[in-house]
């Protein structure tokens, strides 16, 4: 090795080993499951006015959701019931009714369905759902042409299974 040469490897090593690091640390934050973007942000960011109205339909609506999640068992077929109510708090009939739920420590997994009617202002479906903890469910209903969206955090917690003993 020439004289002198030295110190351009050594700040070259030094270079380079700061944008390995730096890589390295950007896999490992973009694949963080707790990690979350909301998706279409900036949709929504340009459509803020948009967003705003829909709050004061819903307002003005007095519409309201029960959501619960079933206890969960083998993680597979976890029922989400959905009670939509009009503003008299009489079970409202007849929606389409989709929900978005978010596990809130693995907010980066989404799980999406669309509801069927059980019975009259509740409706139902199976996801997922296979981690207890706090959920981020949002619901979007319309009825006729009138739309309707809220937010609620449900609490899923894992199904017992009662040990029996022989007599």
């Amino acid at each position: 090795m020439k004289k002198g040469m030295g110190w351009p490897i050594g700040v070259v090593t030094i270079l380079a080993s700061t944008v390995v690091a730096n890589v390295i640390v950007m896999r490992i934050a973009n694949n963080d499951p707790s990690f979350a973007v909301e998706p279409d942000y900036y949709r929504k960011a340009v459509h803020f006015d948009s967003t705003m109205a829909q709050e004061r339909e819903n307002i003005s609506l007095g519409w309201g959701i029960e959501t619960r999640i079933d206890s969960i068992g083998d993680g597979r077929h976890t029922r989400v019931a959905i009670r939509l109510r009009d503003a008299s708090s009489y079970p409202l009939p007849g929606a389409r009714v989709a929900v978005m739920a978010r596990f809130n420590a693995r907010a980066n997994d989404t799980l999406t369905a669309l509801l069927t009617e059980e019975s009259p202002g509740t409706y139902v479906t199976t996801l997922p759902i296979a981690r207890p903890g706090e959920w981020d469910v949002r619901v979007d209903a319309t009825h006729g042409s009138q739309r309707f969206s809220a937010s609620s955090r449900v609490s899923a917690v894992r199904a017992t299974v009662a040990m029996r003993t022989a007599p």
